[in-house]
Order: C-alpha cells, then sequence, then structure tokens
C-alpha cells in the first residue's frame, strides 16, 4: 500500500497534471468560446454588412423610383402634346420660323460687319446700307446752300440717285453673271456624266472639266474640284456651290441630283436628267424675257408719251394761261377773282414732280414685268428719271 501510494500519488500527480491539462483543454475551450463569441461577431458584422446589402437595395429602390418618376413626367409632356390643338401648332411652329429667321438676319448683319465687299457681292441689296447714309449727307449739304427754291428739287432727285444706283448696278452685274452661269450650268453637268459613264470617277471627271472654259462657271467649277481634292464629297461639293450661287435654278438642279444619288440612282443618269431639266427651264426663262420685252418697251414709250404731253401743256397751255391771267388782273371787274393768279413757274415744277414719279414707278414696273423682280427695275428708274430731268432742264 505504501508502494501503491506514491503509484497513486504519481497517478494522482498525473490527474494533477491532467487537471492542468484539463484546465488547459478547458481555458481552449474558453478560448474557442471566445473565438466563437468573435465568430458570432463576424455574423453580426455580416449582419452589419447585410444591413449595408439590404440599404444597396433601398438606393436602388430610391433609384428605381427616380427612373419610375421619368415616365411620370414623360406622361406629362404627353399629356401637353395632346392638350395642343393643330392650330396651336401651327402658331407655335410660325414662332419658331420667325424666330429663325430674326437671328438669320443677325447673323448675316454680323457677316456683313465683318465682310462688307464679300457681303455687299454675294446680296447687291446691302449696298443701300452704304449709298443711303452717303445720300443723306449729300442732301443736307444741298439743302443747306439751296434753301427751299426749285433748285432743291435738283437735290433730292440726285439724293435719290445716289441712294439706287450703287444697290441697282452691283444687281445688274450680279445678274448678268447669273445669267451666264446659268447658261453653262447644263453643260457641264452633261460633260461630268459622260465622263463619269466613259469609266472616270467624279473627282477625275470634275478635275479634267475644272480646266476647261465655262464662262463664269469656270471659277467654281474650280472650287468644287478643290473640295473633292480634299475628300468632300460630291453631293455636298454641290450643295456648297448652290449656297454660294444662290439660284432657284441651280438649288432645283442640286436637289435633284443629291435626292436622286441618295436614293441609290445611276449617277450619270441623274446628272443627265438634272442637265435637262436645267436647259428647259433656261429656254422656258428665255422664252418669256422675250415675251415680255415687249411690255419693257411699253413702259419706255408711254413714259415718253408722258413728256410729250407736258411738253405741248408748257409750250401751249401755260403761256396762254399766264396771258389770260395778266389781262384779267388788268381789267379788273371781277375777273381776276375768277382767274386769280397764275404761276407758270408753279406749273413746271408740278409737271417735273410728276414726270419724276412717273419715271421712278415706271422703270420699277418695268423691271418687275421684264425680269419678274422690282429691284431689276432701277436701272430703268434711273434712266427714266435722268431723262426726265434732262427734259426740264434743257428743252421745258
Amino acid at each position: 500500500m505504501e508502494n501503491r501510494e506514491p503509484i497513486d500519488e504519481n497517478e494522482e500527480q498525473l490527474p494533477e497534471n491532467t487537471g492542468p491539462i484539463d484546465e488547459i483543454e478547458e481555458t481552449l475551450p474558453e478560448d474557442t468560446f471566445t473565438i466563437d463569441e468573435k465568430e458570432e461577431t463576424l455574423p453580426e458584422d455580416t449582419i452589419t454588412i447585410d444591413e449595408k446589402e439590404e440599404t444597396l437595395p433601398e438606393d436602388t429602390i430610391a433609384i428605381d423610383e427616380k427612373e419610375v418618376t421619368l415616365p411620370e413626367d414623360t406622361i406629362a409632356i404627353d399629356e401637353k402634346d395632346e392638350v395642343f390643338t393643330e392650330d396651336e401648332l401651327l402658331i407655335e411652329k410660325d414662332k419658331v420660323l420667325l424666330q429663325m429667321e430674326a437671328a438669320r438676319k443677325w447673323i448675316d448683319l454680323r457677316r456683313f460687319i465683318k465682310s462688307p465687299q464679300q457681303q455687299i457681292k454675294k446680296e447687291p441689296s446691302y449696298a443701300i446700307l452704304i449709298s443711303i447714309p452717303i445720300a443723306l449727307i449729300f442732301l443736307v449739304l444741298g439743302g443747306l446752300k439751296t434753301g427751299l427754291t426749285p433748285a432743291f428739287d435738283n437735290v433730292l432727285l440726285f439724293t435719290v440717285l445716289i441712294a439706287i444706283v450703287p444697290p441697282g448696278f452691283l444687281h445688274y452685274l450680279r445678274r448678268r453673271k447669273i445669267k451666264k452661269m446659268e447658261q453653262y450650268f447644263p453643260n457641264f453637268l452633261r460633260d461630268v456624266a459622260e465622263m463619269n459613264r466613259s469609266g472616270m470617277t467624279l473627282t477625275r471627271s470634275v478635275g479634267t472639266i475644272a480646266k476647261g472654259e465655262y464662262g463664269d462657271l469656270t471659277t467654281e467649277i474650280a472650287k468644287i474640284d478643290d473640295m473633292l481634292s480634299w475628300g468632300i464629297s460630291f453631293e455636298d461639293a454641290l450643295e456648297k456651290f448652290a449656297d454660294r450661287v444662290a439660284t432657284p435654278l441651280i438649288y432645283r438642279s442640286v436637289a435633284l441630283i443629291n435626292q436622286a444619288s441618295r436614293a441609290g440612282g445611276n449617277v450619270p443618269d441623274v446628272l443627265e436628267v438634272a442637265a435637262r431639266d436645267a436647259y428647259v427651264l433656261k429656254m422656258m426663262e428665255r422664252d418669256r424675257a422675250s415675251s415680255m420685252i415687249i411690255y419693257v418697251i411699253i413702259s419706255y414709250m408711254s413714259f415718253i408719251v408722258f413728256l410729250f404731253v407736258i411738253g405741248i401743256l408748257s409750250y401751249s397751255f401755260i403761256p396762254v394761261m399766264a396771258e389770260a391771267s395778266i389781262t384779267a388782273n388788268a381789267v379788273g371787274g371781277g375777273a381776276e377773282q375768277f382767274m386769280g393768279v397764275f404761276d407758270p413757274e408753279t406749273f413746271r415744277r408740278l409737271f417735273f414732280h410728276a414726270a419724276l414719279i412717273q419715271g421712278f414707278a415706271s422703270g420699277l414696273v418695268a423691271g418687275q414685268m421684264g425680269e419678274g423682280e422690282a429691284i431689276a427695275g432701277l436701272k430703268h428708274s434711273v434712266i427714266l428719271s435722268m431723262v426726265a430731268w434732262v427734259t426740264f432742264t434743257f428743252i421745258i
């Protein structure tokens, strides 16, 4: 037993050691428990993450709500569109067009201020912005020198002439240039079509034609050739050419070519059709001018007849009335009250004013009837007004 005791002690010591081991083991579970707690803490964090994740769907829901709001606005816009009647839409469209036209005028004015010479060449009516101030200066200086005497009529006449001669002359030059360009335009299209049909590309065709002679159209063909060499398409080059020239005939032909080309038509055939159409329109315009020239001649003849009648009245009627007035005033007896005081110069001045007005108006009518534009009649107005001035200054 004594021997067993140490063994037992040892054995007991083992359990004692084991006891601490158990304690350690127990401690380990405690640590493990702590780890479990940490692990439990992790799910808590995970829960927090889940909460954040749940928050994200909430944001997503908010975004979805915003996305839902957009269709609501769209519906509101659609409802507004449905409220407008057809008349209101037409009114709104007219307002937009008027705003665009006003904006275009401001753009043209800024271009005129930037480059007056180029804009005047493109639109001769802009020359009146320069001629009117000069005419007003001449009117003021002439009025100060002559006063309200009959000589002031000459000042008024030349003031009007200074105002209208520059735009009228520039319009005449531009009109003549455009006529020559339109005369060669069908030949240009026909030549391009023939060269393209023979196998040449449009770029090479235009480049070859640019070396030829097409009158005033040659410079524009050279510009088209430059655009094609820069990589610009044939349709865009033609559109820019039409914008530079800005005539109804060329606008019509270019629109026909571009629409047919974009629709997949054969380019040579399209060019042939456009050339034929331009030629027919040019011939119709020539026939119209030939048939209307008679009315221009009638305007000149009627004005000459008017001057002839005034001349007869000035040489026959006015002197007789002047003598009758003098005789009535000399006889007395109430005859002077019937005749009054007859001033020949007053009547001649009145006839002079009537002749000037008649000549100016007849010129505008002749331009409208002969060329379809009133501004084209400014040259006729200047000619007829000068004829009236020369007649009353040196003849009557």
